[in-house]
């Protein structure tokens, strides 16, 4: 299909015009892969197993069971560490822009439990000095931000061919997965 729209293009069209009419028609692709309403409508008891067959397919379910005692709530109170945990195996807690993992829950969505990273710090700690004797300090010369990766998710909407049952648009969404060290904008 690709291959027939390219060579009519530039049968058609000069070189330059060919490359806008490409781009936006992988612009609007794009766009049109962003939400896409899954087929098939489920009862109640089947929604999980439908949105996992699903996120399978889409190779976006890793461990469906998260083990809630590991992980802070959202909006609890968090604190830059004072002194960097060295000897820690994390690296979320040897980082200069240290973060800890908390869950965001949210009904009708699949997953419904997503971990998430939140970084502890606004500035980054900076280590003056070697050994044991280094000083350790929250530096606002620099931030600490999140390092996002896209993650595909369903939302249970009504089966509009189906009344009673449901069905699921995939949308795509940023989840911060751990934090780094940048150095502070300037204006």
């Amino acid at each position: 299909f690709i291959n027939g729209v390219c060579s009519f293009l530039f049968i058609y069209f000069t070189p330059l015009q060919t490359l806008l009419l490409l781009g936006l028609f992988i612009d609007k692709l794009t766009l049109a892969s962003e939400t896409h309403k899954h087929k098939g409508c489920f009862s109640a008891e089947e929604l999980e197993d439908g949105a996992l067959k699903i996120l399978r397919r889409n190779r976006y379910l890793k461990d469906g069971h998260i083990d809630e005692t590991q992980y802070h709530k959202l909006g609890t109170k968090k604190t830059c560490p004072a002194v960097l945990h060295s000897q820690s195996v994390d690296y979320n807690n040897r980082s200069v822009s240290p973060w800890r993992y908390s869950i965001d829950s949210k009904e009708g969505r699949f997953p419904e439990k997503i971990v998430v990273a939140e970084c502890l710090c606004t500035g980054c700690i900076i280590v003056k000095g070697h050994g044991h004797h280094g000083a350790e300090y929250e530096d606002y010369g620099y931030n600490s931000v999140p390092v996002v990766q896209s993650q595909m998710v369903l939302m249970k909407t009504d089966c509009t061919t189906d009344p009673g049952k449901y069905s699921f648009s995939s949308h795509y969404i940023k989840v911060p997965i751990a934090c780094t060290c940048v150095k502070a904008r300037t204006y």
